[in-house]
């Protein structure tokens, strides 16, 4: 046998996934140290101090100050994803993917098919996008595995993952939904441009609309060819999905089975007050989203709609309450990182940070450039408060009235911001932690892939907002 043949050349691609895998830790230590870079740089480019006993603001007062302000958001979030698991995981939910996951008859359609399912349910609603997109690639795993199909697990998962990108930009977004909301945008501004300042910017004229639409379908076409590029041709490269998660998938699907043995039984799986409770309350949720329209696509009104919708579907308490407890496994990163997160936002927003940030760039802009800026900016924010809701009540109180003072349009502006949202989630191992635990795969695994297709889509972003949007 050869040299060559025992030691094989290392493609690029081998050497630069072995760099990511060496040196990239995991997620808590990045949120550790974008706590302290932003802390740094608020010494560097404002005049608080670090802590002092005299100052009225200091760095250290405003990130224990505001480290518990994003509970209530945790928890929004927490059950978000705890209620979206239930939808997924219900039995005709998990028919359904099931039937999806056995079309694909090679690798690459594999990919395509897990790309494109993630894609299309995270622009309806970033929840279900990201634990329907989940629960499609478990089982895309299993029947792949099952059919003698050889997919790459890191790259499936970094398809899966980088649909985000459209979720997290799509309807659900948050800068979406508050600049559709009557009155919200003047709330957020000075009394001198409150009358410059729309009632209503809708959806149609935003996320909804056709150009944004195309941008987003453009990402998600390049997100799933450069996964294709890059997925490994020599199969001994291929890392496929073990034989327990395979087995752990197939043999959820007769775990459904109905007990009514005992009373206590009988009660755990009643479908009558799951029928009653849950139909009611999504009768409700439906009928006040077709009254407000888009408009009325409120965080805490989506998740109660998909916590009865997640009743209805599982049909019994048990079952709901068995896949609640699947989602939980995916939340402990909201529940850890969301502090740290908050304590972060305090140093942004008390130091004045995000204001001399959004300054220098707003000094070099116009209404032609301005867009790009705010996509930019927006998506370097994104990289230290990675919450679309949150960051965008840092940067509308300065981002709108800059986009008046430039002349730029508010619904371009509205449109930059989710852009540059979604885009740099993608390079940010916090919104990865659900998929990353379900897959049992450290973030080094997948950002070697994202990471060049951030590059890519950023590209196309910038196009689309200059000439197109």
């Amino acid at each position: 046998m050869s040299e060559s043949s025992l030691h094989p050349k290392k493609t690029f691609m081998d050497s630069y996934i072995a760099w990511f895998i060496r040196w990239i830790p995991d997620s808590f230590f990045f949120c550790l140290g974008l706590t302290i870079l932003v802390a740094l740089l608020a010494l560097g480019l404002t005049d608080v101090p670090l802590w002092s006993s005299t100052a009225k603001v200091n760095l250290v007062d405003s990130w224990t100050g505001k480290f518990w302000n994003l509970l209530a958001f945790t928890m929004q979030m927490t059950v978000l994803l705890v209620v979206g698991t239930a939808v997924a995981a219900s039995p005709p939910a998990k028919k359904v993917l099931s039937w999806i996951a056995r079309l694909p008859k090679t690798s690459t359609s594999v990919i395509i098919v897990g790309g494109i399912g993630a894609a299309l349910l995270g622009y309806l609603h970033w929840g279900i996008g990201m634990m329907g997109g989940i629960m499609l690639g478990r089982e895309l795993f299993a029947q792949a595995k099952v059919r003698g199909i050889k997919v790459h697990k890191p790259i499936l998962v970094s398809v899966i993952f980088l649909q985000f990108m459209p979720a997290a930009e799509g309807i659900s977004g948050a800068a979406a939904l508050f600049a559709a909301s009557p009155d919200y945008l003047k709330g957020m501004v000075t009394a001198e441009y409150k009358d410059l300042v729309p009632t209503v910017i809708s959806l149609a004229e935003t996320v909804a609309s056709p150009g944004f639409i195309l941008t987003l379908a453009l990402g998600v076409a390049a997100s799933i060819l450069a996964c294709i590029v890059m997925s490994p041709k020599d199969p001994a490269k291929i890392e496929e999905m073990d034989d327990e998660f395979v087995r752990e998938v197939l043999e959820r699907e007769g775990e459904d089975k109905i007990d009514r043995s005992t009373p206590a039984l009988r009660m755990n799986n009643s479908s009558i007050p799951m029928y009653m409770i849950g139909g009611i309350g999504l009768v409700w949720s439906l009928y006040r989203l077709y009254a407000a329209g888009l408009t009325g696509l409120s965080l805490n009104n989506y998740n109660f709609l998909i916590l009865c919708l997640g009743m209805v579907l599982c049909g019994n308490p048990g079952l709901f309450c068995k896949n609640i407890r699947l989602g939980l496994n995916g939340t402990w990163g909201f529940v850890l990182q969301f502090p740290f997160y908050a304590g972060i936002f305090g140093m942004i927003s008390d130091s004045g940070l995000g204001t001399v940030i959004a300054h220098a760039f707003i000094s070099i802009s116009d209404a032609e450039s301005f867009p790009l800026i705010a996509f930019i900016y927006s998506g370097i924010l994104n990289i230290a408060v990675p919450s679309g809701g949150s960051k965008f009540v840092i940067e509308a109180p300065y981002i709108v009235p800059a986009a008046i003072e430039t002349g730029a349009q508010l619904k371009t502006i509205i449109c930059s911001y989710q852009l540059g949202d979604g885009l740099t989630n993608m390079i940010i191992p916090f919104f990865a932690l659900p998929y990353l635990a379900n897959f049992k795969l450290d973030f080094n695994r997948i950002i070697p892939y994202t990471l060049i297709v951030v590059f890519i889509v950023f590209i196309i972003n910038m196009a689309m907002l200059r000439w197109v949007l």
